[in-house]
Parts: C-alpha cells; structure tokens; sequence
C-alpha cells in the first residue's frame, strides 16, 4: 500500500515538474519573440529617420491557414530614383485604397528600408506588447504556484485557488490567440460580451436560489 501511495505521488510530483518546464520555456519563448519585436520596431524607428510622401499601387496577396492575407505595395521617390516595395505587415484586409498617398518613413543609407507611418511599427508594437504581457502573466502565474506551494493552507482551498490560476492562464492565452488573429478591438469585444454574459448568469443562478 505504502508503494502505492509512493508512485502516485512519485506521478503527481513528475507531472508538476513537467507542467513547470514546460510553462517556463513558454514564458522564455513569448517573453524573446515579444521583446524581439519591440527592440525591432525601435531600432528601425531610429534608422528610417527620412520622410517621404508614397503611393500605394497596389497589393501582394498571400494565404495562411486558408485565409487571403495582403501586404501593401508603395511607391516612392528618394532624390531621383524611385522605389517600389512591399511593407512587411500582412493583413487579412486591405488598409489602404490603391492610389492613396502615404507618409512614410525610410533609411537614408539604404532607402529601401521603409516603413508607413501608423501602420507598419504600430501593429509590430501591439504584437510585440502581447506577447510580452502574456509572457509576464505566465512568470507571476509561476511564482503564485511556487508561493502557494510552500503555504500551509487547507488542500480543496488550495486546489480551488491552483483552479483560478489556470483559468486565468488559460484565457489569457485564448486573449492572445483571438487578438494576433482577429485584432485587438474585436477580441476585448468578445472577451467583454462573454463575461456580461457570464456575470448575467451568475446572477441569474444566485436569484434563483
């Protein structure tokens, strides 16, 4: 019976040891990639220093999972050599309309390095920032496990309390794949809708008791 008892919790300790790696090679994942993107977006916000006035041509059209993206091709003049190129962010709708002026930003020693002014850098910001947040709700998550752990407190309060931060994990998670994919409007929409709709049933349960 005692060996019993010892390989279940031999099991149990196995499990959060797993659990633990894997959520901290998760947070080291999105915390990099999340930094990445900032120190990207800023590091080219001090390069592209010149402006220029572009017009958009056109579109390049591609497909991910399915689903038509299109990336914004612009045309602009730097001194008297002209360029045309495609930004580097894909959207599943076309921000601009073909033949609208744009004010761009590029890098005076390589002037086919560009970026649109509002568009470009601000979406590489948003995702960078997710990313970021996600990872930093991870790492407290962790530290929550690891404090809880060391508290005596009754096991069901404990268990319950170890339940909520899953949760919150969990849809934390979910607010960042809705909002890479939908955007940010559209997801804080949802996540709101759905939690009036969950606080409505609350308290339709609580009224009916």
């Amino acid at each position: 019976m005692e060996t019993l008892d010892l390989k279940q919790s031999g099991k149990k300790s196995g499990g959060k040891i797993f659990l633990i790696l894997f959520l901290t090679v998760f947070v080291l994942g999105f915390g990099a990639l999340g930094f990445g993107m900032v120190h990207s977006a800023h590091k080219k916000t001090e390069t592209c220093s010149a402006a220029a006035e572009g017009r958009i041509v056109g579109y390049k059209k591609s497909s991910y999972n399915h689903k038509r993206r299109f990336s914004p091709i612009v045309e602009y003049q730097v001194e008297n050599q002209i360029f045309t190129d495609e930004t580097n962010v894909r959207l599943n709708y076309r921000p601009f309309k073909e033949g609208e002026y744009v004010l761009l930003y590029y890098n005076p020693d390589r002037p086919d390095e560009f970026y649109i002014k509002g568009y470009d850098l601000k979406t590489t910001y948003k995702i960078g920032a997710i990313f970021l947040l996600v990872a930093i709700g991870i790492f407290v998550m962790l530290a929550l496990f690891s404090i809880l752990g060391r508290i005596k407190m009754d096991k069901k309060k404990k268990d319950d309390i170890l339940a909520k931060i899953i949760i919150f994990a969990i849809l934390l998670l979910m607010f960042t794949v809705f909002s890479s994919l939908a955007g940010l409007r559209i997801t804080i929409c949802l996540f709101a809708g759905a939690g009036l709709f969950s606080l409505y049933g609350i308290y339709q349960s609580k009224h009916k008791k």
